[in-house]
């Protein structure tokens, strides 16, 4: 989807918006079972109908400046979910949400506490450049939270960065990254 779609859908709130991605994963087991699925979720590993269905179950939030509170609480991600460059400027929750595709929120900004507690990431995440004004919160992430790379590399937090029992299947970077605890 689109920047427009993405931000119509999720104006419909939480139910409207899993129910559009759940369609969006009977879609790709569809694909799998006919062998229409190369290589990994890389969209760029894709063609035909599979490379449709990226465009189809991507989420683009890049740029988009959030006012007040965004509320992305058990939003399911069927394909990539792009928040690069987007702007919080009130609270960010993304408690219980699940991210099954590339969750990308490279230089967003978050001016109050941005909430991760208990979201599952399949895909990688980057959150390189990220400025977290507010707390960062990643507490009581499962098992296999990051389950493929995690990069926090140049990631501002001026807040608390809380990452309690977190756990990282693959790769995690923070390259460069700065908290406050670390500057006191």
């Amino acid at each position: 989807m689109n920047q427009e779609e993405s931000l119509a859908l999720f104006g419909r709130g939480q139910a409207v918006w899993n129910a559009w991605a759940e369609q969006r994963l009977a879609e790709r087991r569809k694909l799998e079972e006919a062998g229409d699925w190369t290589g990994d979720s890389d969209p760029d590993e894709q063609d035909g109908a599979a490379l449709a269905w990226h465009g189809a179950a991507t989420a683009d939030f890049s740029g988009h400046e959030f006012e007040g509170m965004a509320d992305f609480c058990g939003f399911v991600f069927p394909g990539e979910a792009r928040f690069n460059n987007a702007a919080f400027s009130g609270e960010a929750w993304f408690s219980k949400a699940a991210f099954k595709g590339d969750a990308l929120f490279g230089k967003a900004t978050f001016s109050g506490d941005a909430g991760f507690s208990e979201a599952a990431f399949k895909g990688n995440v980057w959150f390189s450049d990220v400025v977290f004004t507010g707390d960062g919160i990643f507490l009581d992430l499962a098992d296999l939270a990051f389950s493929a790379d995690a990069g926090f590399g140049k990631a501002a937090f001026k807040g608390d960065a809380e990452f309690g029992e977190a756990a990282c299947k693959d790769d995690a970077g923070f390259s460069e990254s700065v908290s406050r605890a670390m500057r006191d």
